[in-house]
């Protein structure tokens, strides 16, 4: 759950980076074509690159869904702090994840309404087939719009003076896909309705589809003054839909300045140099894990423990202390906080908030990740691991895991995240260490 969190975040991130530069860079140029592309490509590259993985084991998509967030410079540790305080604000993130899920889903019906708002209106017209495309004859008047090869014209309009610029407008759009675009992009936005920016990513490519579809007509019809005078003719009719490429797009006066505009140099299109370092920052931010050996240098600086020995030995405190983070069980007999009967306790509860990140507290290999849990019972989600001289060490009540059976771990490696997924009464660590199969104190190897 967290670490979908970590991966909508990350996303979200990249498309008002991308964004951002459209705006400063990009958006007054003419090379709307090239403007076009510009911006799909900023979506694609943030709905994949967060997935990715460039660790030091090579190139691999995670596994078990697994979206990890990876540390670089600056914007790593601005990421992984925002994601941090966002899980710590709730004490459980199942509710967190229970809101987000409640507006994707309304923002899905209202998705799916436009869709099936557009396909009644073909069914309930007369449609004229054309060429490569269809146009439906609407009996209510609007502005003409198009969805993919679907082109609705407002009946009385069809055939009328001006109505060949109306259609070839609406015929350039379907002929280069715009309706694609926006497809993609609302399902994006589905995911992402938290994203200012990507509301304004939607405004920049409706825009850019306009400017296009404007361009299409001025190369047949080169009378640019009876077109603008088309467009103004057209502001007062409206059949809004999302999922259209609209005549009528609400920044005429925009559309307007771009016909008479002159063209771009070539030379503007150079400035698309200018995102390869800030594309290259988020990639290495969103896929190298440096950001996790920054951490585990700051667990064992914070644990004092420089002697390489101490590396294949459980030594270290097994989450990073700070507020909220302590030992409230220890190792011996105790009462047992549910049961009410005197047991021996094998290991040591640490409270922390839910989400906090766990840590190997040594080298070796991970013997068991438990995916057979059933939760509100037993252990829950645990880790073994095992180290060199009959060492091993358990860590459970996790809420998610970051790490896979047959893993091999170094000292400090994040393994996965506090939770209370077993037996417990809110969110903590039960962690043991285990010497030749006999459980120890762990507090003796912090």
């Amino acid at each position: 759950m967290i670490s979908f969190f970590t991966y909508i975040v990350e996303s979200a991130i990249s498309v008002s980076v991308f964004y951002i530069f459209y705006e400063l860079f990009l958006k007054r140029d003419t090379w709307f074509q090239f403007n076009r592309y510009f911006l799909l490509f900023g979506l694609i590259f943030s709905i994949i690159v967060p997935l990715l993985d460039f660790s030091a084991s090579g190139f691999v998509v995670n596994s078990q869904n697994q979206f990890e967030i990876g540390e670089f410079l600056s914007l790593g540790s601005t990421v992984s702090s925002i994601e941090g305080q966002a899980v710590q604000t709730v004490s459980n993130p199942l509710y967190l994840f229970l809101f987000y899920l409640l507006i994707v889903s309304v923002f899905f019906f209202r998705f799916i309404q436009q869709i099936v708002k557009i396909i009644k209106t073909i069914h309930a017209n007369e449609t004229v087939k054309y060429k490569n495309y269809k146009i439906v004859l609407i009996n209510k008047e609007s502005s003409p719009f198009s969805f993919f090869n679907y082109i609705f014209i407002y009946k009385d309009d069809y055939g009328s003076i001006g109505s060949n610029e109306l259609l070839l407008h609406e015929i350039t759009h379907a002929k280069q896909k715009h309706s694609s675009d926006l497809i993609l992009l609302e399902i994006i936005l589905v995911l992402q309705w938290f994203n200012p920016f990507i509301y304004r990513y939607r405004q920049a490519f409706k825009e850019i589809h306009e400017y296009l579809a404007d361009r299409g007509v001025i190369l047949v019809n080169a009378d640019k003054i009876a077109y603008q005078k088309l467009i103004l003719g057209q502001i007062e009719r409206s059949f809004y839909i999302n999922l259209a490429s609209h005549f009528n797009y609400s920044l005429t006066k925009n559309r307007i300045k771009m016909i008479t505009r002159i063209k771009s140099k070539k030379i503007a299109q150079f400035k698309i140099l200018l995102i390869v370092p800030v594309a290259v920052i988020l990639l290495m931010a969103f896929t190298i894990k440096t950001g996790e050996k920054v951490v585990d240098n700051v667990v064992l600086l914070q644990n004092d423990k420089k002697s390489d020995n101490a590396k294949t030995t459980p030594s270290i405190f097994p989450v990073k202390k700070g507020d909220g983070v302590k030992i409230s069980s220890g190792f011996g007999i105790r009462m047992h906080p549910i049961k009410k009967v005197k047991m021996m306790h094998n290991g040591v509860d640490i409270i922390a908030p839910e989400g906090t990140p766990v840590y190997a507290t040594a080298d070796g290999l991970v013997r068991k990740v438990e995916q057979a849990f059933e939760e509100g019972k037993g252990r829950g989600m645990y880790i073994i691991i095992d180290h060199e001289n009959g060492f091993s060490t358990l860590y459970s009540q996790l809420s998610a895991y970051n790490t896979s059976e047959g893993k091999e771990v170094k000292q400090g490696d994040k393994i996965g995240y506090v939770g209370s997924s077993g037996i417990s009464t809110g969110p903590h660590l039960h962690y043991e260490v285990m010497k030749d199969g006999e459980n120890v104190d762990p507090e003796k190897y912090f």
